[in-house]
């Protein structure tokens, strides 16, 4: 069975890894946006040249005033401009939204697991979120005391790991509750607020067709999201001590201690 050490590594290692993947996507869209518009700037000129004067299109497209001659230079332009500037917009919207996405989710999984640690650094601490269960009297004759509080604790994990972000990250406070004027973070204040309208536009994104839409503030949005999972580790320490080794948290093994004396080769 992993120890609270073991989850809380884990948990940290994960959302390292996980938003290396963020910033790797955001990097390589910021890199390759501009080569992009030069090339579709290309095709697009292109397409609307074929519009313009391939006899096949005049079936189907004419001017404003309805006649059926070439469409202008000007029109051309205003098309072709048109259609690059949508595309690099609509791929930009698409990063920023499945970055927010990305990172909801994130740190959703950090919450989630945070709780597991309290979990298992103080089962003691569940008590008053588990003492309304209903047991089996089968259970109390088979079982210790110890072993269906455990089974219980862990149904409430499987529960918890269904509900919102806010639901899990109010039962790390609660868990956790931070000291007066704790700060951990150089220039961050948890505001949930901030993280529920931040939720609110991960649903939309996903639940109200809102994929297309540009985000403000992504970038702010982004850095508070990952300053937050940061924080709940914080809450995490601060309650129970356990802090991070970075062998353990790559999964490398341990440095052998050197001999404090250790005897010089002669040449």
């Amino acid at each position: 069975m992993p120890t609270a050490e073991d989850v809380f590594y884990e948990t940290f290692g994960r959302f390292m890894k996980n938003w290396t993947v963020i910033t790797s996507l955001r990097q390589a869209t910021d890199v390759g946006l501009p080569y992009a518009e030069k090339a579709l700037a290309g095709e697009h000129a292109e397409f609307v040249e074929r519009v313009a004067f391939d006899p096949e299109y005049k079936k189907i497209f004419v001017n404003i005033d309805g006649s059926d001659t070439p469409l202008s230079e000007k029109a051309q332009d205003l098309i072709r401009t048109a259609m690059t500037q949508g595309a690099i917009t609509n791929a930009r919207a698409a990063v920023d939204a499945a970055s927010l996405v990305f990172a909801q989710s994130i740190l959703d999984d950090c919450a989630w697991s945070y709780c597991k640690v309290c979990a298992l650094a103080s089962p003691d601490d569940w008590d008053p979120l588990i003492r309304e269960k209903k047991i089996d009297f089968g259970a109390l004759r088979e079982k210790n005391l110890d072993t269906i509080r455990e089974e219980l604790i862990q149904a409430k994990l499987n529960q918890l790991e269904r509900k919102s972000l806010l639901t899990k990250v109010d039962l790390l406070f609660r868990l956790c509750p931070p000291p007066k004027d704790f700060a951990p973070i150089e220039n961050y204040a948890f505001d949930r607020d901030r993280l529920e309208r931040i939720d609110g536009d991960r649903h939309r994104i996903i639940h109200s067709n809102g994929f297309g839409e540009v985000l403000t503030n992504v970038e702010e949005d982004l850095e508070f999201v990952s300053k937050t999972a940061n924080y709940l580790m914080g809450l995490v320490n601060q309650k129970y001590g356990i802090q991070l080794h970075p062998l353990k948290m790559f999964g490398l093994p341990a440095v052998p201690a050197m001999a404090a004396h250790a005897p010089c080769r002669k040449g």
